[in-house]
C-alpha cells in the first residue's frame, strides 16, 4: 500500500480509538458526576445514555478501528508481532466484555431502576459493578495505546 492510502487508513484507525478511548473516559466522568447528584434518577439516567452510547458510538467505533488495524498490519507490518498480537488479543477481551458482561447487565440494572425505582439499592450496587469494569476496560484501552505508541 502506497503512502497516501496506508496514511489515510492510520489517520481513521487514530480517530477511531480517540472516539473509543475518550468516550470511554469522558463515561467515567459522567457517571462519576451523576452518582454524586443530588437527584437520584441522575445516575440511572446517566447510565441510560452510556449504555446508548456502546451499542450506537463505541461499538461500531471499535469494528472500524479493529478493521483499519487489519490493514494497516498486512500492509506494512506483522501478526507476529508482539505489540500487534497482543493490541488485537486485548482488543478482543474489550469486546467480548462489553458483549457479555455490560451489555446483559446493563440490561439487567435498567429493569431494576425501572421496576424498583432510581433508589434501588440493587440496581446501584449493579451499576456501580458495570462502572468497575468499564473503569478495566479503561485502563486495557490505555495500555492498547501505549502498545501502538511504543512498539515495543
Amino acid at each position: 500500500m502506497s503512502d497516501l492510502p496506508y496514511t489515510l487508513v492510520k489517520y481513521v484507525h487514530v480517530l477511531a480509538a480517540m472516539v473509543w478511548v475518550g468516550g470511554v473516559f469522558y463515561s467515567q466522568v459522567l457517571a462519576w458526576r451523576a452518582g454524586k447528584a443530588d437527584d437520584p434518577a441522575e445516575l440511572p439516567r446517566t447510565a441510560r445514555a452510556i449504555g446508548a452510547l456502546g451499542l450506537r458510538i463505541f461499538l461500531p467505533t471499535a469494528i472500524l478501528l479493529f478493521i483499519a488495524g487489519l490493514i494497516l498490519v498486512i500492509s506494512r507490518w506483522q501478526f507476529s508481532a508482539l505489540w500487534v498480537s497482543v493490541s488485537m488479543a486485548t482488543w478482543l477481551v474489550l469486546v467480548l466484555i462489553g458483549a457479555l458482561y455490560l451489555g446483559p447487565n446493563g440490561e439487567k440494572v435498567g429493569k431494576l431502576f425501572a421496576t424498583e425505582g432510581p433508589t434501588s439499592v440493587a440496581a446501584r450496587e449493579g451499576l456501580a459493578r458495570i462502572f468497575l469494569v468499564t473503569r478495566l476496560q479503561l485502563v486495557l484501552l490505555a495500555f492498547v495505546v501505549f502498545l501502538m505508541v511504543a512498539k515495543p
